[in-house]
């Protein structure tokens, strides 16, 4: 209270008149009373107002900045999952070739591991069978032939044993 003027005048009208007012006096030291008071009220409302035209443009400023700050960061992660992305691909295709290469090389593997460990497969042993079997079959006639002559030899020589001794 002391730093404004308007009051300690009307303060010092106060003291100074310590002796009973009249009804004109009285109404004259409140009217300055109110003056002072409306002119308070007056700074003070435009105080508030200023504070809230402040208040305004800072919290305009602050959701400004976060937008700012929220777009950026919401750019650099899309850029980041769009790398993602291309590296997720990458790799499938990867695995897929890879998967394809190992499947080729299991299935080669395991045909080679069959065909050393199985017998003879049943289609391979009728062919060999039947060669085998032909095989024999001419050697057979072959003696045949190779017989004959011999038995025509012993025929020879048994009629010329029986030629003799019957002579």
């Amino acid at each position: 209270m002391a730093k404004n003027p308007i009051n300690k005048s009307s303060m010092k009208k106060l003291f100074d008149t310590v002796s009973p007012m009249g009804p004109d006096a009285a109404e004259k030291f409140v009217r300055e009373l109110l003056k002072a008071g409306d002119e308070r009220r007056r700074d003070a409302e435009k105080i508030v107002a200023e504070i809230v035209t402040a208040s305004r443009k800072t919290a305009e400023q602050f959701g400004d900045s976060v937008q700012r700050e929220v777009a950026k960061q919401l750019t650099k992660a899309v850029k980041r999952i769009d790398q993602l992305e291309k590296q997720v691909e990458t790799l499938t295709r990867s695995l897929e070739a890879t998967r394809a290469v190992l499947v080729a090389t299991a299935a080669k593997s395991v045909a080679e591991t069959v065909a050393k460990h199985k017998p003879a497969a049943p289609a391979a042993a009728p062919a060999k069978k039947v060669a085998a079997k032909k095989t024999p079959a001419k050697k057979t006639a072959a003696k045949k032939t190779a017989a004959k002559k011999p038995a025509v030899k012993k025929t020879a020589a048994k009629t010329t044993t029986t030629d003799t001794a019957s002579a």
